[in-house]
């Protein structure tokens, strides 16, 4: 599952170093095509998600997964399956924080800005957003991008401003996300260097079959790639070899 920016793009890594044979599908955000219009909250995403799994998959059969924001779509989707009778083969979060509660306007405008700046190389002082809503905060933030120096070529197009709606509403689902008690074992994979707001005693409480932690090093925006990467998917292959 995509994590808060909506694209899988940061799964490359991992997936190069998996097995040959091991089947990978992808679920990037809805909103990110022209005319879809971004999900409202997280357990309807996952619904849909879950939806277009199972017409192709057996769910027992699937290992979900997902990096940060991803890791939270993917435990919902454990837990619908888990309501309706089913469990999937695993649940993994990949750097994936406890989501934080009663997030105030400033705090959520700062995220959303340290976002943008490390997603798309804009520098944090070009991003005025202060005090303004999520749609005006999302169009000024495109115009600040596309005139930095610093946007990589490939967001330096009209969609931008639909990539950073997306962002700012997968970052608000989050804070509104009530994480739902789990019955099955859930594997965490952490960076070396946590961030202040992780905490996986958070997750145990919600887990009640156990979280298994896994160490992978490096910090949380460098945890998909390269040899961070390569030790994920080797967590994967030696926990579910089949």
């Amino acid at each position: 599952m995509h994590p808060v920016g909506g694209s899988v793009s940061g799964y490359v890594d991992v997936l190069a170093a998996l097995p040959p044979d091991a089947a990978c599908v992808g679920f990037r955000a809805r909103g990110l095509d022209p005319g879809g219009e971004p999900h409202q909250d997280i357990p309807a995403m996952a619904r849909q998600y879950l939806a277009e799994l199972c017409a192709h998959h057996e769910v027992k059969d699937v290992v979900l997964a997902g990096y940060s924001f991803g890791g939270l779509v993917a435990l919902e989707m454990a837990s619908q399956l888990e309501a309706a009778g089913l469990r999937p083969a695993g649940t993994v979060l990949l750097g994936t924080w406890f989501p934080l509660q009663d997030v105030g306007r400033a705090d959520h405008i700062a995220m959303f800005r340290g976002l943008v700046s490390a997603i798309y190389r804009v520098p944090e002082d070009l991003l005025e957003l202060d005090g303004l809503s999520d749609a005006d905060m999302v169009v000024v933030a495109a115009e600040a991008a596309l005139r930095s120096a610093t946007l990589p070529a490939e967001y330096r197009h009209a969609d931008l401003r639909r990539l950073l709606g997306v962002l700012a509403a997968n970052l608000r689902m989050t804070w509104e996300y009530r994480v739902p008690q789990y019955g099955g074992p859930v594997h965490l994979v952490r960076p070396e260097q946590p961030g202040p707001r992780d905490d996986p005693s958070a997750w145990a409480e919600r887990c009640t079959a156990g979280v298994i932690t896994h160490d992978v090093g490096g910090e949380h925006n460098s945890l998909m790639s390269g040899i961070h990467g390569e030790r994920i998917a080797d967590v994967l292959a030696t926990c579910w070899p089949d």
